[in-house]
């Protein structure tokens, strides 16, 4: 039992990390470059992720209702969680220049790549589904509340942060899906096909542009204040968000799914909003590096314990 779960965790988050190291290298040997990521990066941002949400969405039947306990639990965990992590700044008395930045990279997860990523290579087709689920959800909110947390007082134009909202290729994906799903319509053949082999080019483009642009210099400047960040991104709130699911009744795909979800390492998206609202953006890069890395042993750490209890 020990060693086949050893293994099937194993089979899960290898492809994720050799495919962020295959970036490294191919970082390293100048095969691609700065550009390369921008440029994959929007790519999959507003072309391919979004397809691979769509396609999942669209096969989903919400007429049983029982993936709205599934939303409704991570929507309450990210809510939770990042209150947690206020309160957490003012208790351990995190400079006032760095709460902000503290806060964001604490609460918010790399949902769209990294966690995405490792649920496909879990669970499959009904892993991608319920993913895209838990996209649909943390997505707006991560953003919204990232706002709330950067703003500190400034003033914000809230009708255009809600209409870059609106206009998130993801949410737009997942609207547009809702139709199909609830009439259960299906793309022409020559289309579906064409969409599949968009979405099967976002995990490998993805991770590889994730490895290629870590920061390993930023691993050398990681101080005590990101390590509690990691603390808190990778082990207490995924491991308390598990246990409350446990507790609920949650088990199988969507007790995985909430597992390797929300122990995603810190988004990306996380550092060009810290800069853009003038918080600390070296402590979030750093953040990113570090939780980056050692996401690879904490959410596998999380799935052998659930497949060791027969709970996924």
């Amino acid at each position: 039992m020990y060693l086949q779960s050893l293994v099937f965790t194993a089979e899960i988050i290898l492809p994720v990390f050799l495919l962020a190291i295959l970036g490294v290298v191919l970082r390293k040997r100048n095969m691609i470059d700065d550009h390369f990521v921008g440029v994959g990066s929007r790519l999959v941002f507003n072309l391919t992720l979004p397809v691979l949400v769509f396609l999942a969405i669209s096969k989903i039947r919400f007429d049983s209702g029982t993936h709205l306990g599934l939303m409704g639990f991570v929507a309450a965990s990210i809510l939770i969680g990042w209150l947690f992590c206020i309160g957490w700044s003012y208790f351990f008395r995190v400079d006032n220049s760095d709460r902000s930045a503290f806060v964001q990279a604490a609460f918010r997860g790399n949902l769209g790549i990294v966690g995405i990523a490792t649920v496909v290579y879990a669970f499959g087709e009904e892993g991608t589904r319920a993913g895209a689920l838990v996209l649909a959800v943390g997505v707006p909110m991560y953003n919204l509340l990232s706002v709330v947390t950067l703003a500190q007082g400034q003033g914000v134009n809230w009708g255009g942060q809600m209409m870059l909202i609106a206009k998130n290729p993801l949410i737009i994906a997942i609207v547009a899906a809702l139709p199909f799903s609830f009439f259960q319509w299906h793309l022409p053949t020559p289309i579906q096909n064409a969409a599949t082999s968009l979405g099967q080019m976002t995990l490998p483009l993805a991770l590889i542009g994730v490895g290629g642009s870590l920061d390993f210099q930023a691993l050398r400047r990681a101080n005590w204040v990101a390590v509690q960040i990691s603390l808190l991104k990778l082990l207490i709130l995924p491991g308390a968000s598990v246990i409350a699911a446990w507790w609920l009744g949650f088990r199988g795909v969507d007790l995985g799914v909430i597992a390797l979800m929300l122990a995603s390492p810190t988004a990306a998206a996380s550092f060009v909003m810290a800069r853009a609202m003038g918080a600390n953006h070296v402590l979030t890069a750093n953040t990113i590096a570090v939780t980056t890395l050692a996401s690879m042993v904490t959410m596998g750490g999380f799935f052998y314990v659930l497949s060791v209890m027969s709970l996924v």
